[in-house]
């Protein structure tokens, strides 16, 4: 493998410094099409294209540019081509409560599972790292950037030990909380979407995904109460590899579960709530009978009395 291929599979070096990782990067018929075909590269065979949102297959408005391997049918890979502006400007570190709680650094979980990452051992740190978290949680916001921190190193451990569907629950849940706090260039949010990618990869595309996921639940729901995180968590990611196939009524009745069992209050809850809300609006684009009334639905879990907040 020479200098021009080491990017960030399968895409080749220059491919990837020009593009970040598109969380969204998976095929199916969602409301959205792919137009042109232009700057195709001689190393690893990515073009470039650029994509709408559609009604009726008519374009209607801009998403934006992506780098695009197909991998198969309607699948493909991409990645966001990005322009990086000469001067950026820095954002300030975010400021984690964890000062005031300084028994959390401590912890020998906490230590053990750090002492495990520095020595490239993941499988090793992941159950440590899940022993801290749990203590962090019990005291820290679930977006607290020292939570968060342990939060990708818990989605980290996964995929390095081949757990790949609640690895890629864990990532969906934290990549919007990353890029909240931390904004989408940090190198934590870099690192979580880009591992989103290779963890997609390894399945091999979404249908592949929803049935890994669909088990992992199953296993859930024989195990654990309805509103379990990791039930919930997992059932979300269902949810949002269900959209990607074009499932798109047993998106919704993922989701709006999911929503139904979210803490209220919790931050977690945002981002369940912000899936559910997408999966709506792509079923009132399509117009299909059964999803608009599932949308319907979805939307009055949304809004309900009873329904979770996001705060």
């Amino acid at each position: 493998m020479n200098e021009e291929r080491r990017g960030v599979y399968p895409f080749c070096a220059p491919c990837t410094a020009s593009s970040e990782a598109w969380a969204a990067g998976t095929a199916g018929p969602m409301g959205s099409r792919f137009y042109g075909h232009r700057d195709v590269c001689e190393n690893c065979g990515s073009s470039v294209r650029t994509l709408y949102r559609t009604v009726l297959w008519l374009p209607v408005s801009k998403v934006g540019t992506f780098r695009i391997i197909p991998t198969g049918g309607r699948t493909y890979v991409g990645r966001k081509v990005v322009t990086r502006p000469l001067q950026t400007v820095v954002r300030r570190e975010p400021v984690s409560a964890i000062a005031t709680y300084p028994e959390l650094e401590a912890d020998p979980a906490y230590k053990r599972a750090e002492a495990y990452w520095e020595q490239h051992e993941p499988g090793q740190a992941l159950p440590f790292y899940q022993s801290a978290l749990t203590e962090r949680e019990k005291v820290l916001a679930a977006d607290d950037p020292a939570t968060l921190r342990v939060r990708l190193r818990v989605a980290q451990g996964l995929l390095a030990t081949a757990n790949y569907g609640r690895a890629i629950a864990w990532f969906e849940l934290v990549t919007p909380q990353l890029t909240e706090v931390f904004g989408p260039h940090h190198e934590l949010t870099r690192a979580a979407t880009e591992a989103t990618t290779g963890a997609r990869l390894m399945i091999g595309g979404p249908r592949s995904e929803a049935q890994l996921l669909a088990d992992i639940v199953a296993a859930d729901e024989d195990s654990l109460l309805a509103t379990d995180p990791q039930l919930v968590r997992d059932r979300a990611a269902l949810g949002r590899a269900l959209l990607a196939c074009g499932d798109i009524s047993e998106a919704l009745e993922a989701l709006t579960q999911v929503v139904r069992d979210a803490t209220p209050g919790h931050p977690d809850t945002a981002v369940y709530r912000a899936a559910l809300v997408e999966a709506c609006e792509i079923a009132d684009g399509r117009g299909k009978k059964r999803e608009v009334q599932l949308a319907a639905a979805a939307r009055r879990a949304l809004t309900g009395e009873a329904a979770p907040t996001s705060r």
